[in-house]
Order: structure tokens, then sequence, then C-alpha cells
């Protein structure tokens, strides 16, 4: 009960008090928001007990990423963030990344570097393990004013593995948007090493974003409960449908 009780305070503070970036639940995008601007983000994606009862046959436990986002001059970016989960290795990640318009062509562009670490082997502090994750991600100026497409082209220098995550943002009112994201397997599907299933299901979400004058709220529905892009690239285990949200408040310094 306490999480419906939270859930529904988060809903009503939404409510209440929208920056402008067509931003998504898990996809990154080319930067809109100004420089000497800070924001925070706060992602969780809740567990499900299938065989309990309401509400933990619907929430539990969470994985829940915490992550910081500034933007240094106009168009480029600096961030890093850290995982947090009952059941996955810890990882955290800093990333830069730099922007570049072609109005033209109806185009925003941004190419994205990250460094992450991650802990291989759940609780061994001497299993963690660095590497780089790369990324192109493109997104259309406004299509009739509502549909932002987007497109990450991302690979994944720890598993040497490709992947592609797309997304749509579509605006249906002034301050609220249906956003999409469904990221397909390329190549070999993946071993799950905590359950030893293959994941054979691409990955998906569907989620209602609410903004506000300093605030960014999505809830969302979807067959993963990891974060992150290059956890999602490799696929699912389950069909199962699980629920999240993104909290991202924007701070002008």
């Amino acid at each position: 009960m306490k999480q419906i009780k939270f859930i529904f305070v988060l809903i009503i503070v939404s409510m209440a008090l929208a920056y402008d970036e067509q931003n998504m639940a898990d996809l990154s995008v080319p930067v809109q928001i100004p420089p000497q601007s800070l924001e925070i983000n706060i992602a969780h994606r809740f567990f499900r007990a299938t065989d309990g009862d309401f509400p933990d046959n619907f929430i539990t436990f969470a994985n829940v990423n915490l992550a910081l986002r500034y933007v240094i001059l106009n168009k480029l970016e600096v961030g890093t963030g850290y995982l947090l989960s009952p059941s996955l290795p810890k990882e955290y990640t800093f990333y830069m990344a730099y922007s570049y318009f072609l109005p033209q062509i109806f185009l925003r562009t941004q190419a994205y570097v990250q460094l992450f670490g991650i802990q291989t082997v759940l609780g061994d502090s001497r299993s963690w393990k660095n590497n780089g994750l790369y990324q192109i991600n493109l997104q259309s100026e406004p299509i009739a004013k509502r549909f932002f497409p987007t497109v990450n082209f991302i690979f994944d220098g720890f598993t040497k593995k490709f992947g592609i995550g797309t997304g749509i943002d579509i605006a249906i009112l002034e301050t609220y948007d249906i956003v999409a994201e469904y990221l397909p397997v390329i190549g070999a599907r993946d071993i799950d090493p905590d359950t030893q299933k293959e994941k054979v299901y691409n990955c998906f979400s569907i989620g209602l974003k609410k903004s506000t004058p300093g605030h960014h709220f999505i809830f969302s529905v979807t067959n993963n409960t990891d974060l992150g892009v290059r956890r999602l690239m490799r696929g699912s285990t389950t069909n199962n449908i699980y629920f999240g949200f993104n909290i991202q408040r924007l701070i002008s310094m």
C-alpha cells in the first residue's frame, strides 16, 4: 500500500507544477536544454511478485538509476549515473556528448561516449570491469508539430556487440506526450547469468510523459526491469509487463 500512495503523490505533484526536450525513458536524445543547466534523473523499474496479492503482484522491489547531467556549453554535455539493484551487479557511468543540429534536413544529431564500470559478479568487490559505450543518437525536428522519432546506434565495448534503439515522442496535449521505445536484439542472444535462460524477447516500453516548468514525469510499462540501452539491447528473458517511472528535475545554474 505504501508503494501505491507514493505513486499517487507523484501524480498529484506533477499536475500542480514544462521544460522543452523530447527526452525518452531510456534512449538518449540530442540536447536541447540551455548551457549551465543541471538535470537530475531518478529512474525506477519495479519487480513483481506474479503469484502474490495486490499490490505486490504489480509492484515490489525496484532497480533504481540515479543520474546527473550538466550542459557545459551550447550542445556540449557531461553526465554520470549509478545503478542500484537488489538482484543485479552495481554499475557506474560517466559520459560526454556533443549535439549538432541540421535544420535544413530536419535532423538533430549527437555523438555520445560513455565510460562505465560494472561489477560482473553480484556482491564481489574484486569483479569490477571497465569499458566504453559508443553511440550516435538521431532525432528528427518535429513532424506535423507532434511527432519526434528517435534512433540510437550503439556499440558496447564490453560485449563487443552492436545495438539499436528506436523510439518516438508524440505530443498529444500541451504538456502531455506519449513516449514509446523498442530495442530489437541484433546478433546472438545472450544467456541471463542468474536464470540461465536465453533472452529471447526484444525490449519495449510505452508511457505517458507530463512536462512542467522544471520537471518531466514519465510513467511507463515495459517488459524488462533493466535500465539503460546497453542492458536493454540484449533483450529480455520474459514478456511479463512491469511498471516504471522517471523523474527529471531541471536546475538552471
